[in-house]
């Protein structure tokens, strides 16, 4: 009677061990599923956000590998829960973003800065130049000065920007000086714009329609990319790569 007492007991034991080591089992399986899907939750984020952004403040371009350029310069990421972290030399910076298609919402610094997504660049540019669109690689802020002196003296600055969403943004300031006193003028404007390879239509609200030539130069001193528009260059105002 031990006996079959004994058996029946060490049965119950290797039942209550064996029942540890599935639920270990079970366990382990559970949480490297957990893992799998996490991370491929976040390849799908990173995936979705792969390409070439531009806003009115710079020029993102995000890879699959990890690594992104922020008007051309390097540094490295990593996406979770609708944050991207950029790790640089300096440290890290995370920027929440809400994504819809080819639209990117990001948060920087208290206030919103849309992304569009470019499209393909050949397409874009073939586009182009057979009818007005507005160019990913025109938006920005751009600037005129020139400053005249000697017994006369005359300065002036003039700036517009081009925004993603096909609107434009017109400033202007003049001040002389000489033996008949001193002026001072300003002016600004805004409408919608578009462009083609080899011209700039504005359309004003104050002054209707207008077209004047364009030419895409770098800059002969610092290499920054310029607007040559009628005649006068425009220099860029954020940091932007050469043409």
């Amino acid at each position: 009677m031990n006996f079959i007492k004994n058996e029946k007991q060490a049965m119950q034991q290797l039942a209550f061990q064996m029942a540890i080591i599935f639920s270990m089992i079970i366990l382990t399986v559970g949480y490297a599923l957990a893992q799998k899907n996490q991370t491929r939750n976040t390849n799908s984020q990173t995936n979705a956000l792969v390409g070439r952004w531009v806003s009115d403040e710079a020029t993102v371009e995000i890879r699959s590998d990890g690594t992104l350029t922020i008007n051309g310069e390097e540094f490295s990421y990593k996406v979770k829960n609708s944050v991207i972290t950029v790790y640089g030399d300096d440290g890290t910076i995370q920027f929440p973003f809400e994504l819809d298609g080819d639209t990117m919402t990001v948060s920087v610094e208290d206030r919103e800065v849309v992304y569009t997504r470019e499209k393909n660049k050949n397409a874009t540019t073939k586009q182009n130049q057979t009818r007005g669109a507005s160019p990913p690689e025109l938006v920005g802020k751009w600037c005129y000065m020139s400053n005249l002196t000697g017994s006369n003296s005359r300065m002036s600055n003039r700036c517009f920007t081009l925004y993603a969403n096909g609107t434009y943004e017109y400033y202007s300031e003049t001040s002389s000086s000489g033996s008949n006193g001193s002026s001072a003028s300003q002016e600004s404007d805004s409408g919608r714009w578009s462009a083609t390879a080899t011209s700039l239509t504005a359309y004003s609200k104050s002054n209707g329609t207008i077209t004047y030539s364009l030419e895409k130069r770098n800059h002969p001193k610092t290499g920054d990319p310029m607007l040559v528009v009628d005649g006068d260059a425009y220099v860029t105002a954020y940091q932007k790569e050469s043409w």
